[in-house]
């Protein structure tokens, strides 16, 4: 395993201190049921192409590349603990050392032949990947999702073409729900964002608000009102867990996760946990969940500039905006430049 930190890629779409920031925290690559079986698996992550693969049921992750001559490890397979580069059948062991070369079988092979491997770990059912060997936060603790008088869910969005940034502010937007989501729940009679105060954590951002939505109940054939109680936790730097408690006291825990692929596209994972229609099927859920992404990305996507201005002169803000406004803060202080794009 190589000494990190590690070195900024190539083609780099980030400021080198913009990146070595974000490369210093925990970021999700895939769904755990993603990765495993023969095949690995070929993800980005902050410009860096990474393999995923299982060795004796322990997940690696390393720079996508025989070192051989620089064919994806990705386009190979996994025999026993060790991943075979399909090029010259060169295979590498799970610490990333390199342990046969077929051309020459008797030759010594020497210790640098030998992958970038990256921290990761499995949590909330997910992989996460660490680029620096230092985590500047641990994993955040969401119990919904281990316990098990919930019904939990995955989803992977795809990739959307925006920074992270602006993904996560857009999810932890109050004042764009009645606009925005006007076909699905949105209330558009009831636009006005109640005052609202957000409090700093050593996490990141945490704030309640109640609003009165549609129904997104498909069994239900008339619009129905009903006021929901929202209660955001926000993690640094892109992830947000909401819980959406229902007037009949139901519980939908929804986990947003934002992977920077590069400073302008970015992977979409969630997670969920419900305490109702435990023994229904999710994809009900799954699809009403879609269609209010849907509804979100073609906006996001479409956001001038692309990235965030963490200087909060370059854009206009109102008292709604409080989660906004801190958010960009907190990346400030975290280190980023103001013409931060991620």
């Amino acid at each position: 395993m190589t000494t990190l930190p590690p070195p900024l890629p190539r083609n780099c779409t980030y400021a080198e201190t913009d990146w070595r920031v974000l490369a210093g925290y925990w970021h999700p690559v895939a769904l755990s049921s993603a990765v495993g079986g023969a095949k690995p698996l070929a993800v980005v992550l902050l410009d860096v192409e990474l393999v995923l693969y299982r060795a004796g049921g322990t997940v690696v992750a390393a720079r996508d590349l025989c070192l051989h001559r620089g064919v994806p490890l990705s386009m190979g397979w996994i025999e026993g603990e060790e991943i075979v580069c399909a090029y010259h059948g060169f295979r590498y062991g799970p610490r990333g050392e390199c342990t046969t070369v077929p051309a020459q079988p008797k030759a010594a092979i020497p210790k640098k032949l030998c992958l970038t491997n990256y921290l990761v770990t499995e949590r909330h059912g997910l992989v996460w990947v660490c680029l620096d060997g230092a985590p500047r936060l641990p994993l955040p603790e969401w119990p919904e999702l281990a316990d098990p008088a919930l019904r939990s869910l995955e989803v992977d969005c795809g990739t959307w073409k925006c920074a992270a940034t602006r993904h996560t502010e857009n999810f932890n937007d109050l004042a764009h729900l009645s606009w925005i989501h006007a076909g699905t729940f949105g209330n558009r009679d009831k636009p006005e964002v109640p005052l609202y105060e957000v409090e700093r954590r050593p996490e990141g951002l945490h704030f309640e608000a109640n609003y009165e939505r549609y129904s997104l109940d498909a069994e239900k054939t008339d619009r129905v009102i009903e006021r929901i109680r929202y209660v955001y936790d926000h993690t640094a730097p892109f992830y947000t867990r909401l819980r959406i408690h229902f007037p009949n006291g139901g519980l939908m825990v929804l986990f947003d996760l934002a992977s920077p692929r590069s400073a302008r596209e970015t992977r979409v994972f969630f997670r969920g946990s419900r305490d109702y229609d435990l023994a229904g099927p999710d994809e009900p859920h799954i699809e009403s969940l879609l269609k209010v992404l849907d509804e979100d990305k073609a906006v996001v996507e479409a956001q001038r500039p692309e990235e965030l201005p963490l200087d909060l002169a370059e854009e206009f803000h109102i008292r709604a905006d409080r989660f906004s406004t801190l958010y960009r803060q907190l990346l400030k202080e975290a280190g980023l430049g103001k013409t931060f794009t991620a």
